[in-house]
């Protein structure tokens, strides 16, 4: 008796690990703006091409809140101010307020730099506590 359990358990295994192994791949298809997933290749009509880094930064860039004016003298927003107001900073991994310098250079870091770490609040102004916020 012991051994017919242990013969159909095996058996019981052996079917739901041979059903897994041979489903189909599900594909993401976006019908009609609603999304859905199925066993069958998405509709040809629909545009099979994944989104370029440019555009997926476009598109972050544009859900941001816009930065504060800061209080050096900023009477243009920040998207209207021409580049060599920028001019001074880059990129350079630096992440945290406490490797800044100034209000102006936290900005930059934060508008323009990945994975930093100056707005806790989220509130679109970096180190409030440190350059910012004074």
């Amino acid at each position: 008796m012991l051994h017919l359990l242990s013969s159909i358990a095996a058996i019981a295994l052996l079917l739901c690990a041979g059903t897994s192994a041979n489903a189909a791949p599900l594909h993401k298809c976006v019908l009609n703006g609603s999304v859905t997933f199925q066993q069958s290749p998405c509709p040809s009509g629909q545009a099979g091409q994944r989104p370029t880094v440019e555009k997926l930064n476009a598109e972050r860039k544009l859900q941001r809140p816009p930065l504060a004016a800061s209080a050096a003298g900023a009477s243009a927003p920040l998207a209207t101010r021409s580049e060599p107001a920028t001019a001074g900073f880059r990129c350079d991994g630096r992440q945290h307020c406490s490797q800044m310098k100034s209000c102006a250079e936290a900005k930059f870091f934060l508008a323009h730099c990945p994975d930093v770490k100056m707005d806790g609040d989220r509130d679109g102004v970096p180190c409030e506590e440190q350059w910012c916020g004074r």
